[in-house]
C-alpha cells in the first residue's frame, strides 16, 4: 500500500504555525516525505458598502496585513529542517480552504490548525478546516490550538462504527498504525454484539502488520464525541483517528454531532477522513 510521500501544511502567519510545522516536519522525517507549506493570499474583504474614498485604503490595509502574515509564516518555515531536503513554500490566491484543497489534492496528507475560538476572522472563513475535511478527498490531520505536539501516532485511538467514513479513516491511517506502539480500535454504543466485528478487525489489521486491541464503550449520559475524548485521555492517546460525518453545500457546512464535538474540543491531534 502506498505510504505518505508528500505532506501539505497550512500556515497562516499566526501563533499556531510553529505547532503545525513542528508536527508536520516530524511526520515528514518519519515517513521520508516532502513537506509543502501553503499560505492563502486572501482577496480584499469589505464587510458592507462604504464610502468609495475609503475603499482603496481598506484594501491596501488588508493587503499589508496579509503580506505581514506571509512573511511571518515564511520565517517559521525557515526554521524547519528535514533530513531529506528543504520544505517548499507555496502561495495560492483565494480563501484558505480553496488554497489548501488546491495543493493537498496532490499530496497524501494535509495538516491544519484547529481554529482558536478567539481568533475567528470573517475574512478567512472560520469554518475552512471543516470544509477542507469534507471536500478534500485526502486524510486531514488537525492540530489542536492548545498544547504542544512534537509527534503523533505512537499511541493511537481509532473510532470504528462500521460506516464508510470510519472504514476510510482506518485505511487512511495505516501508515501511522504500522509504526505505532499501541493501537486501540473503539466502538461506541454498538447496536449488536461487537465480537464478530472485533475478530474481523484484528484479522484485517494483522494482515497489515498491526497488532491492535479492541474496546467497546457504552454510555447513555455522554455524547459520542465526549466518550471518544474520555477514552483518549484514559489511554494517553497522541492520535485520534475517526471518520468525518456531514455534508457541504456551497459554503454552508453541516457536521454530524460527534464530528462537530471533536472539532470544538480536541485534546490530541485528530486524523479525519470523509
Amino acid at each position: 500500500m502506498p505510504g505518505i510521500k508528500h505532506i501539505v501544511a497550512h500556515v497562516e502567519g499566526g501563533a499556531h504555525d510553529q505547532a503545525v510545522l513542528r508536527l508536520s516536519a516530524a511526520l515528514a522525517a518519519r515517513f521520508g516525505a516532502g513537506l509543502e507549506a501553503v499560505f492563502a493570499n486572501v482577496p480584499p474583504f469589505i464587510a458592507a458598502p462604504m464610502d468609495g474614498i475609503l475603499t482603496p485604503q481598506i484594501v491596501e490595509a488588508q493587503q499589508v496585513i496579509y503580506r505581514q502574515r506571509a512573511e511571518a509564516a515564511k520565517t517559521a518555515l525557515a526554521a524547519v529542517t528535514l533530513p531529506q531536503g528543504k520544505p517548499v513554500w507555496t502561495e495560492v490566491d483565494g480563501m484558505p480552504a480553496e488554497a489548501v484543497i488546491a495543493r493537498a489534492r496532490f499530496a497524501d496528507l494535509a495538516v491544519l490548525p484547529q481554529p482558536a475560538p478567539e481568533e475567528s476572522d470573517v475574512a478567512t472563513d472560520y469554518d475552512s478546516p471543516a470544509e477542507v475535511v469534507m471536500a478534500l478527498g485526502r486524510p486531514v490531520l488537525m492540530v489542536p490550538y492548545a498544547g504542544t505536539f512534537a509527534d503523533a501516532g505512537k499511541r493511537v485511538l481509532a473510532a470504528w462504527s462500521g460506516t464508510r467514513e470510519s472504514a476510510r479513516a482506518l485505511a487512511d491511517a495505516l501508515p501511522f498504525l504500522t509504526g505505532a506502539d499501541e493501537v486501540t480500535v473503539l466502538t461506541i454504543n454498538p447496536e449488536r454484539d461487537a465480537g464478530p466485528m472485533e475478530a474481523d478487525m484484528k484479522r484485517w489489521l494483522a494482515a497489515h502488520g498491526v497488532k491492535a486491541r479492541t474496546r467497546v464503550a457504552r454510555s447513555r449520559e455522554l455524547e459520542v464525541g465526549d466518550m471518544l475524548l474520555s477514552v483518549a485521555a484514559d489511554l494517553s492517546a497522541d492520535l485520534i483517528v475517526m471518520g468525518a460525518y456531514g455534508r457541504s453545500r456551497l459554503r454552508e457546512l453541516i457536521l454530524g454531532g460527534a464530528t462537530h464535538s471533536i472539532f470544538q474540543h480536541m485534546t490530541a491531534p485528530v486524523l479525519m477522513s470523509h
